[in-house]
């Protein structure tokens, strides 16, 4: 059975079905052949073995077993284990009356040897809580194996033969939350520059001590080892004590055993600046299961807006808090790591209305479903914090422009940006009235860009729901038709000492990959008619020559006539496209200075979108402040 049948480290029962009775049974030993996949910890030295045996049957049964029936015996002379049976009666999913029962026979093995513990529950619904009660629960004698010893003791880099990707990435990213990749080398393919974003979530590798291919499943995180089906007991017990003994013999540790990718830090160092807050998507959990978790999520996204606002020290997070338009107050975190696990300590400040802030800092108190973003490279993903080691890749596709006396923090004409008035565009100071007067198309390799107090070609405002850009342009150049994609964004500071912020490009960088199959004259033609069905009256204009003085200047015209300009291409020419991204944000004296982190970071991103872009065969061009 290839690996990726017989494995999936995610599995779990996700119906949290009502119990309505639970039985000891009798097991045989000889009739016991289970799947390999237990849950590893350390116990304490005075642990007594029957006593923690106990409790996690009393943690997983949630008391309802009396008189549980428990059969033990030695291995050798290195461990002994523990086994107990169990039936449960439940309500069938599909099922709302009571008399109807499913019945299902579980299995609790308990593996203790060297000091160590293998958990094995037939009952997957109930492996999270097993885990989630080592070291400050009921399991409290049971401590989680440290990640970096399971990476080293486990993880041959050059033998991994599957690959549980996790993206720590922005929101909006226009990279794949997760990937699963299978091979016989699966780190060599991995992208320098596209996969630094993620993290290993879990690994099938083979062994590196054993020699034949033997091969091993790794989550490290949930303390999780798993081998495949097991012919009979002696076979499961076997390989049971041969995982505990490479960790009684071997004390490697390695932090980030695939060298590529992302990795968990074991304190705070280094972090600062959060740009980015967000939440787990409440569909990540069914209806019945965690159904705590997936209210307050729920409540939180649907009822609450909130904002990263300035902290006073890097590494806190500050929330301005509001709903329904109504400020609630501003909440600081503070990120706190033990054993790779991170916590929060929270402080109230500026309290408006108290039982919606209350009903908002729950949050804190599910650190899993908490996802935060910082300049430094970090980031805040299932409740611990990572750390990317951006590599140095140089973008050199900076377009510097001056913005002169428009306002680059404000980013469409109007008082409400919720509300933004866009026939007032090309009136005001705001960046999208800088496009409409100031966009100049006419440049290429041999002439550079500059702005223009004359615009010449054709403009349309695509801005809104299900936007191509939030303005198309074109213009005849050269013998060319040139066709640009503009997505504006306003920045976050306007002070003439500003760094680099990561959190002012990502989202306008991953919308402008997003739309890029709009780079296709034909696509977005037929784009732009099905968008037109819908609201016909977006701004457009149409350069124009004066009888009088003999200049172009802008004559407001309809979307319908710009429609016909495109498909009037199709013909005549060839037709060179951009996608351009105008983010004043970025300085140019301090950018082409500086060799930072955050730099790295930038360039990253700002690469990745360029190869996405690049890939179409359109040009990527992004518009910094020429200060």
């Amino acid at each position: 059975m290839s690996d990726i049948e017989n494995i999936d480290p995610n599995e779990s029962d996700s119906e949290d079905r009502k119990v309505s009775g639970i039985s000891s049974i009798d097991i045989d030993i000889s009739l016991v052949s289970p799947y390999l996949s237990v849950i590893i910890g350390v116990v304490s030295q005075t642990t007594k073995y029957d006593t923690l045996h106990k409790k996690i049957l009393k943690l997983i049964t949630i008391n309802d077993l009396e008189n549980a029936k428990i059969s033990s015996d030695l291995i050798g002379e290195s461990g002994e284990y523990y086994i107990s049976g169990y039936s449960v009666e439940r309500i069938p999913g599909w099922s709302k009356i009571s008399p109807i029962k499913d019945i299902e026979n579980n299995i609790l093995i308990t593996i203790f040897a060297y000091g160590y513990v293998a958990i094995f529950i037939s009952d997957k619904s109930r492996k999270e809580d097993i885990r989630d009660n080592f070291s400050v629960g009921v399991l409290k004698e049971i401590s989680p194996i440290p990640i970096p010893e399971l990476n080293g003791n486990f993880i041959n880099e050059d033998k991994i033969r599957m690959l549980w990707l996790s993206g720590i990435h922005g929101r909006g990213n226009f990279k794949a939350d997760t990937k699963v990749l299978s091979g016989d080398s699966v780190a060599d393919t991995l992208d320098p520059l596209l996969d630094q974003s993620y993290m290993m979530s879990a690994v099938r590798t083979e062994l590196w001590q054993a020699s034949t291919k033997k091969t091993i499943g790794i989550n490290p995180f949930k303390s999780s080892v798993w081998r495949g089906p097991c012919s009979d007991w002696a076979t499961f017990e076997s390989r049971v004590i041969e995982i505990l003994n490479i960790l009684h013999s071997n004390k490697s540790n390695v932090d980030n055993p695939i060298s590529i990718l992302s990795y968990p830090v074991s304190d705070c160092k280094g972090l600062q600046d959060a740009y980015d807050f967000s939440l787990v998507d409440y569909e990540f959990f069914s209806d019945n299961e965690k159904s705590n978790k997936r209210r307050l999520i729920e409540r939180i996204l649907t009822e609450f807006q909130f904002e990263i606002v300035p902290s006073a020290l890097p590494e806190d997070i500050s929330l301005k808090i509001s709903k329904n338009s109504q400020e609630v107050g501003t909440i600081k975190a503070r990120p706190i790591i033990k054993n790779y696990k991170v916590s929060f300590e929270t402080t109230d400040s500026d309290i408006k209305i108290k039982t919606s802030y209350d009903s908002f800092k729950k949050v804190f108190d599910h650190p899993e479903i908490i996802k935060c973003w910082f300049e430094s490279g970090h980031a805040i993903v299932n409740g611990m914090i990572f750390k990317t080691g951006y590599r140095d890749v140089s973008f050199s596709g900076y377009t510097w422009a001056d913005y002169e006396n428009y306002n680059i923090l404000k980013e469409k004409p109007g008082k409400d940006p919720k509300k933004p008035e866009l026939d007032k565009i090309g009136q005001e100071k705001s960046l999208f009235c800088w496009v409409k007067n100031r966009w100049n198309g006419k440049w290429d390799e041999n002439t550079p860009f500059n702005t223009t107090e004359n615009p010449t070609g054709w403009l349309l405002c695509d801005d809104g729901a299900g936007e191509k850009a939030d303005f198309i342009h074109y213009v005849h150049h050269n013998n060319e038709h040139v066709i640009s994609l503009i997505h504006v964004k306003a920045a976050k500071d306007s002070s003439p000492n500003r760094k680099i912020s990561v959190g002012a490009h990502d989202i306008v960088l991953s919308q402008s990959v997003k739309n890029i199959r709009s780079c296709d004259r034909k696509k977005l033609v037929e784009d732009l008619k099905i968008r037109e069905k819908t609201n016909s009256n977006k701004m457009c204009w149409e350069s124009k020559t004066d009888n009088l003085n003999g200049k172009e200047s802008y004559q407001q015209t309809t979307m319908s006539e710009f429609i016909k300009k495109m498909e009037s291409l199709k013909d005549n020419g060839s037709v060179r496209t951009r996608v351009v991204v105008v983010q004043p944000h970025t300085r140019k004296s301090y950018y082409t200075s500086t060799l930072s982190n955050t730099k790295k970071q930038l360039d990253v991103l700002l690469v990745s979108a360029e190869n996405a872009v690049n890939a179409l065969g359109c040009e990527f061009h992004i518009i910094g402040s020429d200060t």
